[in-house]
């Protein structure tokens, strides 16, 4: 029996197929630009869905990302002046 993963990436692949297929055929058989503005978006969500992110195959470089921010956020925290009365 397929895992709960594979069985829902079989369905996204049929769903999106089905979607994109519709959508393709009623742009080829149009009858106004109304309707094919319609069907224009319907092709562009689906194929925007499967796209992958930018950095989603370079978890490393968020990692140095985030290290570089907080090593920042550290310096300022640090070069803050004292204030009267209180101590560190």
């Amino acid at each position: 029996m397929p895992s709960q993963d594979s069985m829902r990436f079989y369905v996204q692949v049929g769903f999106s197929s089905i979607v994109l297929c519709f959508c393709l055929f009623k742009l080829a058989n149009a009858d106004d630009s109304q309707s094919s503005a319609l069907y224009w978006s319907g092709v562009t969500s689906i194929l925007a869905w499967w796209m992958p992110s930018p950095e989603a195959n370079n978890p490393s470089r968020n990692i140095e990302q985030a290290n570089a921010v907080n090593s920042v956020q550290i310096e300022k925290v640090e070069s803050l002046p004292q204030m009267n009365g209180f101590k560190n």
